[in-house]
């Protein structure tokens, strides 16, 4: 690759070499270091590749071996210059182009965010707006150890943070933390665990802290579950003192979700009627320019948008934007849902409910909900018997434990 495009830089020609003894020619070039190349033979006749400048020895080769040359093709930049030496604009929009650039290049035109599941992208962007760091920004100024730093700081749950420059994208890597226990850091205050709903235990594990509860008893918001004052017993079996420590345990509770869900049997549907109009534009530095310039005079349509963005190669971002947008027209019918539509679309909502339950880590043991239709309307009501995980923390009430008095202890008589 290296050597064709030293090659393509000097300049160099195919020739063809006709006469009675093109052996001795090319003999003869190899004896004065003339470089050729790709030399096939036509019969009566040699076709071979040649540099510019060994091309300009040939001369008194040709006449000593009196062979004929003939130029078939001339290839690289020289010629290209050569060619188009009067064009100046052309050449003078290239440079310009380079330049361009090369100072598109000194900018950050791409933010990406990876291994992030709990918090969104537009979330993580949002903050790092707010800490200076954005869209256009120069390379120079992104300091990605202060960014890694800070953003360890502001999302408790993200334990892990690493920020690296490719081209002209930044991009964020973070590992989140899926094991929070209690949704909080491990914390080291002296605290209770207290119920946060009412229900049946069924099962609890306890790492730290006295338990208050036990399997199947039935306990109501705000009980304590998991104290966080342990006593510490003298040797007449009384309260001598308490230790704290911040209660630590994994509850699983049996309780009840209620659900509630209704909607409409009328409803508008769209009815396209395959009419589409396609616009086209570019946006450059947030500007955008649309074309062909009309008025979509359609009075109810859906718009489609197809957005690309230009990069050069893998890393190299350009903040310039194009793409396409489908209008596609269409009509509002009223209608009415039939039983077994609005069943459907019910089951589907309740459906989705429940998969929003389980990604949160809860399991559901009963579904008591009922669809029923009622007039113009259609309603979902009921419960769900569920198992999730409960508990919240709160402050330990320190006890202090008045010392005996000395004088009170009693003399011993003589």
């Amino acid at each position: 690759m290296v050597v064709r495009l030293i090659k393509y830089i000097k300049g160099y020609v195919k020739i063809r070499i006709e006469g009675y003894s093109p052996e001795r020619f090319l003999n003869l070039c190899g004896n004065h270091h003339i470089l050729l190349w790709d030399i096939q033979n036509r019969g009566n006749c040699f076709e071979l590749y040649i540099s510019i400048q060994g091309f300009r020895q040939l001369k008194p080769i040709l006449k000593k071996t009196k062979t004929k040359l003939t130029v078939l093709e001339r290839r690289g930049l020289p010629f290209f210059l050569h060619k188009y030496r009067k064009r100046k604009v052309f050449f003078m929009g290239i440079i310009t182009c380079l330049i361009i650039l090369y100072m598109l290049s000194l900018f950050i035109w791409q933010i990406e965010c990876e291994g992030n599941y709990t918090r969104s992208t537009e979330v993580i962007l949002d903050y790092l707006e707010e800490i200076n760091v954005y869209h256009g920004m120069r390379k120079r100024d992104v300091n990605c150890e202060d960014i890694e730093a800070k953003i360890r700081s502001r999302f408790n749950d993200i334990i892990w943070a690493s920020a690296q420059i490719e081209g002209t994208r930044l991009i964020i890597h973070v590992k989140e933390n899926t094991d929070l226990q209690l949704n909080e850091e491990q914390d080291t205050e002296p605290s209770d665990i207290i119920a946060n709903k009412a229900g049946t235990v069924e099962s609890i594990i306890t790492r730290s802290g006295i338990p208050m509860i036990h399997e199947g008893q039935e306990i109501a918001a705000g009980d304590l579950l998991v104290s966080g004052q342990i006593p510490i017993y003298n040797d007449a079996g009384e309260v001598a003192s308490y230790q704290y420590c911040a209660a630590d345990s994994d509850i699983m509770l049996n309780t009840t979700c209620d659900y509630s869900d209704s909607f409409s049997m009328d409803y508008e549907k769209k009815i396209y009627t395959g009419n589409k109009k396609n616009t086209y534009f570019i946006t450059l530095f947030g500007r955008t320019v649309t074309f062909p310039l009309r008025k979509i005079t359609y009075r109810n349509y859906s718009v489609i948008t197809n957005e690309n963005q230009i990069k050069l190669g893998k890393n190299f971002y350009l903040p310039c934007f194009y793409g396409k947008n489908t209008y596609e027209e269409y009509n509002i019918k009223k209608t009415t849902y039939t039983k077994q539509e609005a069943t459907a679309i019910a089951k589907e909502k309740l459906s989705g409910f429940c998969e929003d339950l389980i990604k949160k880590g809860v399991q559901i043991t009963e579904n008591n909900v009922t669809i029923n239709i009622t007039g113009k309307k259609c309603i979902a009501n009921g419960s769900l018997k569920i198992i999730e995980a409960i508990g919240k923390r709160r402050p330990v009430q320190i006890v202090e434990i008045p010392e005996e008095n000395e004088d009170e202890k009693g003399i011993p008589e003589e």
